[in-house]
């Protein structure tokens, strides 16, 4: 589905340009596919997740798929996000609540339910995921999105070669994922803001980058990105990741 403009919700973002939207999850009640153990249902039943398509909240239902929780998403069209019972004191996207837990920003929700769900239940495995989470928020965010003083996404630094983004091709060389063989909440934070880059700026050329390219194309490969994200637009961004680069890509680029 193409749109005209584009906005994360969560960080107060809207993109001026053409955007890359994404099909609109159908039903209330997402089950997800089990990956690790089973979380316990009870606890699992108080799950809610407030956000949109158009917000960061499918990053967020990406790993609720990933690890088999069952939660209820809760559409923010028809809620008064002013309301002092919304999980985000400043009405943004996304947020969850779990019973009497609220949380608000996609990082912090992200390694919360890591810790409670999704078996980072020590110190040391926390912080072998913690700190890919925390670098996709505070490093990888301003490069793939460069806003102007109203929050607006005007351009992406993915168009040069940062300095970081050249250092994390060198770190994925012989790695699989972040964790080497494993699949874990590390890879949804750091993927989702890769993958979103292309979204945003669809005729971006992440192919410079083989391994980065490589990564990106396993991550929207995997069943529960496209569920959470819709098929069209995994199967899309796969298909830009993948393949070497044409001649007249080497020679003049995509920009």
């Amino acid at each position: 589905v193409l749109v005209g403009k584009a906005s994360f919700s969560s960080a107060g973002l809207s993109f001026v340009g053409p955007a890359r939207g994404v099909v609109p999850l159908q039903s209330p009640i997402l089950p997800g596919r089990p990956w690790r153990s089973q979380p316990p249902k009870s606890s699992l039943q108080a799950l809610r997740l407030y956000g949109s398509q158009g917000s960061r909240s499918p990053l967020v239902n990406w790993y609720l798929y990933e690890i088999g929780a069952e939660f209820e998403m809760i559409d923010v069209g028809g809620i008064d996000r002013s309301s002092p019972s919304f999980p985000n004191p400043f009405g943004q996207i996304p947020a969850l609540s779990d019973g009497d837990v609220q949380l608000f920003e996609s990082g912090a929700i992200l390694l919360y339910l890591a810790q409670k769900y999704g078996g980072m239940d020590s110190p040391e495995k926390l912080a072998s995921v913690s700190k890919w989470v925390v670098w996709a928020n505070a490093a990888l965010d301003p490069i793939v999105f460069k806003e102007n003083e109203s929050g607006q996404v005007l351009d992406t630094g993915l168009k040069s070669r940062p300095r970081k983004i050249e250092r994390f091709e060198e770190i994925l060389e012989g790695r699989q994922w972040l964790l080497g063989d494993e699949f874990s909440v590390a890879d949804v934070a750091v993927a989702s803001y890769l993958l979103y880059g292309i979204m945003f700026f669809p005729d971006l050329n992440m192919r410079k980058w083989p391994n980065i390219a490589r990564y990106m194309a396993a991550a929207a490969q995997r069943p529960a990105y496209g569920k959470a994200f819709g098929a069209k637009t995994a199967a899309m961004l796969a298909q830009k990741c993948s393949g070497p680069l044409s001649e007249d890509e080497k020679k003049f680029g995509f920009f």
